[in-house]
């Protein structure tokens, strides 16, 4: 590393971000995307865990003290998708990376590059070129590629569907539903750090669960259907038939009670009594009245699933809310555990 680079004078480390499409557990505003910085440093602590990678890395300043710093990534089931496992970096490694700094929280970054000591770039985030090096780990595995999709045999849809581009849009506040005045207020003094539970390792409920940037899954278990993420692990049933009680003889929970029907080859669904907080991920606000009426179904070719929702929330909304966004199919993917883990140390940088 030549003196150029090292007279940046901070340190830095390897952690991983997402595109704006797919980053679902806080804003990426808080970092300064006008800026990359080039820092280099020693990794002397790895927390390689949802929902976040974080590295604490050692360097000294200009005077010799010592700075600790704190570098965030993304979610481990996002690094698994880039090819990435978290033994490409150990305690002890001197670094170079290439990203954004925050300017809410003192020796906090964002990395997009990360050159290793054995000359190996790590192509991290949204970088699809390298900046440093020719030998490269970490390319964007988790684009869907046409080529490699055949026609559904028979599953319909009853298997891990990933999320299509731009239904993240709705989740991080940037669609076009209209707040009435208390929501917005109630948005604008959201604190994406302070009050985001995601950060806590609290998934989130109804109908914000359904932004998540992770497969998620259709299973036939008896007479309902289960519908299975990776993000947080989370659960939700599809009561069907005769399975199908009162609603309101149900307890609220944060994914309420969901009752589902066929219309043809369409899975009509109905949700209520959901007591999370929550109508999106951006701190608008919900109440127990919400109610969400979804429609699935499956295109002819068996590789894309239309998905429409709609969201009666009186209390948020100056009127009903209809997104309409699509999941698609990748031949071979999986759902994998999350299992959100905060460690001690790890939670002295956020």
């Amino acid at each position: 590393m030549d003196s150029k680079v090292k007279s940046y004078s901070l340190i830095v480390s390897l952690l991983i971000t997402l595109p704006l499409s797919v980053t679902a557990h806080h804003s990426m505003s808080e970092f300064d995307r006008s800026v990359i910085e080039e820092v280099e440093g020693v990794v002397s602590q790895v927390s390689w865990k949802n929902p976040h990678v974080l590295l604490e890395l050692i360097n000294t300043d200009e005077n010799g003290a010592e700075q600790v710093w704190y570098l965030e990534g993304a979610a481990v089931s996002s690094q698994r998708r880039k090819g990435l496992t978290g033994d490409e970096i150990s305690v002890g490694d001197e670094v170079l990376i290439a990203g954004w700094p925050s300017p809410r929280r003192d020796n906090y970054i964002q990395g997009n590059h990360v050159l290793l000591p054995d000359g190996v770039e790590l192509l991290v985030g949204g970088a699809r070129e390298p900046r440093w090096a020719t030998e490269t780990l970490g390319s964007d595995r988790n684009v869907f590629d046409p080529e490699l999709v055949t026609a559904a045999t028979g599953n319909g849809i009853f298997r891990a569907w990933s999320q299509g581009p731009g239904m993240a849009w709705f989740f991080t506040g940037r669609s076009n539903y209209q707040l009435n005045e208390a929501a917005a207020t109630a948005v604008a003094e959201w604190d994406d750090i302070a009050d985001n539970p995601i950060m806590e390792c609290i998934g989130p409920g109804m109908p914000s669960l359904m932004g998540n940037p992770y497969p998620m899954e259709f299973a036939q278990v008896g007479d309902n259907i289960e519908l299975r993420f990776e993000e947080f692990d989370s659960l939700r049933v599809i009561h069907m038939g005769d399975n199908v009680a009162d609603p309101e003889t149900i307890p609220p929970s944060k994914l309420g009670y969901s009752v589902g029907r066929w219309e043809g080859e369409t899975l009509v669904v109905d949700t209520s009594r959901i007591s999370w907080h929550y109508f999106n991920r951006s701190g608008a606000p919900q109440t127990p009245n919400v109610r969400v009426n979804e429609r699935f179904t499956v295109q002819e070719n068996g590789n894309r699933l239309e998905w429409i929702m709609t969201v009666d929330e009186p209390a948020t909304l100056a009127e009903p809310f209809v997104f309409e966004g699509h999941f698609i199919w990748k031949p071979g993917e999986e759902i994998h555990p999350y299992e959100c883990e905060l460690e001690e140390w790890a939670s002295t940088g956020n």
